[in-house]
């Protein structure tokens, strides 16, 4: 069992008492770094691509909502850098099927690069009409990232109070989970090239 997997009843019992968590040591400091090496390796390929809003006929790029670049993660063919993270998601996946009962039967998983300047204005994960996502996943792969590099992740305790919100730096190795239902949250303007893995477990 390494360190993540013993640390998995705490991070569950954290989730279902208030709905999300941060975990500093989802992935060492190489791991995170050998993964945005690839993703960069990836981007170099041409295998990103401009993230879009919506789904279905209402898609769409919208650069004043949003300005990362993704590429989607295939778990039956990982790279050697992706072995370390999908390991651990797979894990926590079971943990929380075990204990929460979520009838979680999927993964999607996406590199996110944000360049300089861009950001993701306040949004839900979940769609309005699909209620597949159960959960929101992020997992940083910055290293040496300070205060006013800027990129946190605000997450809303309360949509309806403005000031009432928690801003999650996007440091090396850091894992942040919420339900994805309930917790508004936005991207705020890097100003570092910005890089995480993020997706979603479905129902």
């Amino acid at each position: 069992m390494n360190d993540f997997e013993a640390q998995l009843p705490a991070l569950i019992d954290a989730l279902a008492h208030t709905g999300w968590v941060v975990y500093d040591d989802f992935l060492s400091q190489d791991q995170a770094t050998a993964l945005r090496a690839e993703g960069q390796r990836r981007q170099q390929l041409g295998e990103f691509h401009r993230a879009a809003v919506g789904r279905a006929d209402a898609r769409s790029q919208r650069d004043e909502i949003r300005g990362d670049n993704v590429r989607w993660l295939d778990p039956q063919q990982p790279s050697d850098p992706e072995h370390a993270y999908w390991q651990r998601i797979n894990a926590l996946q079971g943990s929380l099927n075990r204990e929460l009962f979520l009838g979680i039967r999927e993964g999607e998983f996406h590199y996110a690069h944000y360049p300089v300047g861009s950001f993701y204005k306040r949004h839900l994960d979940r769609f309005r009409d699909d209620d597949a996502r159960v959960v929101s996943v992020v997992c940083y792969l910055n290293s040496g990232w300070q205060t006013h590099d800027g990129g946190q992740l605000r997450l809303w305790h309360d949509p309806d109070q403005a000031d009432h919100y928690t801003d999650i730096a996007p440091q090396a190795g850091r894992l942040v989970l919420f339900l994805s239902e309930r917790y508004w949250h936005e991207v705020l303007p890097a100003q570092q090239p910005r890089w995480s893995i993020t997706g979603w477990m479905r129902r």
